[in-house]
């Protein structure tokens, strides 16, 4: 047991170091000068909305504000079956040239997708969630990406949008981890995820691949794997902003964390060739297993622990039951567990610290840590394994997730 817990101690470690090294020679790196954009590509982004009142309107509010030319530039409203007043809203915004709006029956997101392809010649193709809100110049820093001819798809700097109670503080935090995974997902040519939060695809690879697919309730991951089985490169371009909502209770944020996990280990059965197959470079050798063994280790260390602390229970029930007394609390500031495995721990709790700092810097300009960090370090771990060990089982027996 121990050789176990050591062993997936070191891999978490060394993947972190990793990742730190690979940022610290990317920053240290000559950069290229920024890419000003001259002609500027027609670009379409769509909004899937299912039953979305509440956010549509600041949604469509913050696309109409976008700094990009208004005649290169169209955004396709898909009313995805919506039963409360989210196509109304969305018509109050008709009056604009660039609004488009089409209904149909409910049938998920990549549906909807698909639909807009259908309905626009755009050569660049994205989507926001109706959740979501995006930063004036988001599209400009997104297109000059576009300019080299290899990317196929570019991803933004996605934040959290508002931090109303403790459980959101720790999202954006998570969210600013984030930040840096998916900045140095993309530098390592392995990004598996196109989030639906303004991921912007060029439209021909798209209609090349087939369009969007259920991809198992994921299709942002689906579509990201096959682009990358195809030899695609996706970018990822922090500067273009994004604010999207968190869920504001544990039983909503377990559900779309299932999902995610759900979605993840679906499809990467279903590309399962593509894992250690140096054929996909790093994302193959390293990056799929690697993630893949984080779920099960996250999982490993919460049962350890669990199991520990109920032994420590029933050894100190024990030891009161036999004595018949209290025992009496005893601190020594000065103590300090020294133990190979505590040190291990307490590195690991410090390289994560630096990579969220380093999200800041990459996703804000600052190094400083949000204030919600210590409560992600202190709770969050232990509320990220039940939504893994759900999103397992379900996986296991093949039973499948939804949306709401």
């Amino acid at each position: 047991m121990a050789a176990v817990t050591y062993a997936l101690l070191f891999i978490a470690l060394y993947f972190e170091v990793f990742l730190l090294v690979s940022f610290l020679e990317r920053r240290l790196a000559k950069r290229d000068a920024k890419v000003m954009l001259r002609d500027f590509p027609k670009a379409a982004i769509v909004v899937p909305c299912y039953n979305e009142e509440k956010g549509i309107s600041s949604t469509l509010t913050s696309l109409l504000a976008l700094d990009y030319p208004k005649d290169k530039f169209e955004i396709l409203v898909i009313n995805d079956g919506s039963t409360d007043k989210t196509l109304e809203i969305a018509r109050s915004f008709e009056a604009d040239p660039r609004v488009r709006i089409f209904s149909k029956e409910n049938g998920g997101k990549h549906t909807a997708m698909n639909l807009a392809l259908t309905h626009t010649d755009a050569e660049l193709i994205g989507c926001l969630d109706a959740d979501s809100i995006v930063e004036t110049h988001a599209l400009m820093h997104v297109a000059a990406v576009f300019k080299d001819p290899r990317v196929a798809a570019v991803t933004p700097g996605i934040h959290a949008k508002e931090t109303n109670n403790l459980l959101q503080h720790m999202q954006k935090v998570e969210y600013r981890l984030s930040i840096f995974n998916r900045f140095m997902l993309a530098a390592l040519g392995s990004a598996f995820i196109t989030p639906g939060p303004f991921s912007i695809f060029r439209a021909s690879v798209i209609r090349e691949l087939g369009g969007w697919k259920h991809g198992h309730s994921t299709e942002d991951m689906e579509m990201a794997l096959r682009m990358q089985e195809h030899g695609f490169l996706i970018a990822n371009c922090p500067a273009a902003t994004v604010f999207t909502s968190t869920p504001p209770t544990f039983a909503k944020l377990f559900k779309q964390r299932v999902r995610w996990t759900y979605g993840f280990l679906r499809n990467a059965v279903d590309y399962r060739h593509m894992m250690g197959s140096h054929r996909y470079g790093n994302l193959g050798l390293f990056i799929l297993p690697t993630a893949m063994l984080s779920i099960f280790t996250a999982i490993y260390f919460f049962v350890r622990i669990i199991m520990e602390f109920a032994q420590q229970f029933l050894d100190e029930y024990t030891r009161i039951s036999v004595t018949n007394s209290l025992p009496m609390p005893n601190f020594d500031i000065f103590y300090f567990n020294t133990s190979a495995m505590w040190v291990l721990v307490w590195l690991a709790v410090a390289l994560i610290l630096v990579l969220i700092s380093a999200g800041s810097l990459i996703g804000t300009g600052s190094r400083k840590l949000p204030a919600g960090t210590p409560l992600f370090i202190l709770f969050y771990c232990f509320l990220v394994p039940l939504w893994l060990a759900t999103a397992v089982f379900r996986a296991t027996f093949k039973l499948g997730v939804r949306w709401r």
